[in-house]
């Protein structure tokens, strides 16, 4: 997902992998079946631990989400295997040993899907990313950055008195722009006088410098704020929200996980419809390579934390929920995605 390229230090087959055996089975659609599995091997290569970064944590939430209703499921979940030169014979060694579903929840491993994907054309994979396509057995898979930049300012524009947002990013990597400008069309449908402020860390990776920009923005008295790049980066920006008292929304997996008060919202990305379709491919053997937009049309995206919000008085809260049925049937309109052209 992020576009990094720190070094990793050495890697052996050994210390990437986190083996997890899991009891589920999957049919497609939200709710996965009370199946057998058939002894389906799902292999997830993260770019990060999930106590470390929302984007990773949504994944690993989608995959602990199928657990408990089937037995005969096997998980082995990698993290810092994102580097594509490292991560490729660890994915091959995954292969080999019998994976059966491969999911890359990187796109930095593009390449590396559209060369394994035709190597093992029985393995049904996913990656994410846009236009990377490849039938019958390598899914792309993406989420409607607009609409997780226009709910997440909107209620933060709400929140605040004077409707100042504060966005803090870390490159300006295209998602972030996206989101950013979801963000704003957001903010100005939620307050007349909206002003989004951005900044940046200039790492994905670097909490403190998410901690320093957030700091910023604090002193310009700007304390709602919209973390949007999900990923490490954000965890040191969570931090000194709790301490500080901001409201502060990511996307990704719970931002409660870091800040249990300041996360006044969460937009969760639920992969779980994905990954059972992935395994039910792999259990009939009928492949389909498909593209999968989370949006909150289809329940991919979902709203977290709000509703514990103790600042989000139940007005607003019923406020936000008719904006989201507006995002959901569509009828608010947004801008055509440049990030994925043709999809909301």
């Amino acid at each position: 997902m992020k576009p990094t390229t720190r070094m990793l230090g050495a890697l052996s087959f050994a210390a990437a992998l986190t083996l997890t055996a899991c009891s589920n089975s999957a049919t497609p659609g939200p709710a996965a079946g009370n199946g057998d599995g058939d002894a389906v091997h799902v292999g997830l290569i993260q770019e990060a631990r999930p106590d470390v970064e929302p984007w990773s944590l949504s994944w690993h939430d989608s995959i602990e989400s199928l657990k408990a209703k089937n037995p005969g499921m096997k998980v082995t979940e990698t993290f810092d295997a994102y580097d594509a030169t490292r991560a490729e014979p660890v994915i091959r060694q995954l292969l080999d040993s019998g994976a059966s579903v491969m999911v890359l929840s990187t796109f930095v491993l593009t390449d590396v899907a559209k060369t394994l994907a035709p190597e093992y054309p029985k393995v049904p994979m996913v990656l994410t990313s846009f236009g990377t396509m490849q039938q019958p057995n390598l899914s792309s898979a993406t989420a409607s950055y607009l609409e997780i930049g226009y709910s997440s300012c909107w209620l933060l524009a709400k929140l605040a008195k004077d409707g100042q947002v504060g966005v803090v990013g870390a490159q300006e990597a295209p998602f972030e722009v996206e989101s950013e400008e979801g963000c704003r069309l957001g903010a100005e449908a939620a307050h007349p006088g909206a002003k989004v402020t951005v900044v940046n860390s200039n790492s994905f990776t670097d909490a403190q410098a998410n901690r320093e920009q957030v700091q910023n923005l604090l002193d310009r008295g700007i304390d709602n704020i919209f973390l949007v790049s999900g990923t490490e980066d954000t965890v040191g920006g969570f931090r000194l929200c709790e301490t500080a008292k901001a409201h502060c929304v990511t996307w990704g997996g719970d931002g409660r996980k870091w800040a249990p008060k300041a996360a006044v919202l969460t937009v969760e990305l639920d992969w779980s419809s994905l990954l059972a379709d992935l395994t039910e491919q792999a259990r009939t053997g009928k492949l389909e390579a498909k593209s999968w937009n989370l949006t909150y049309g289809n329940k991919g995206l979902k709203a977290t934390g709000i509703d514990e919000a103790a600042d989000v008085s139940p007005e607003l809260r019923t406020e936000f929920t008719t904006m989201l049925a507006g995002l959901a049937d569509e009828s608010i309109s947004l801008p055509a995605s440049k990030v994925h052209p043709g999809l909301r």
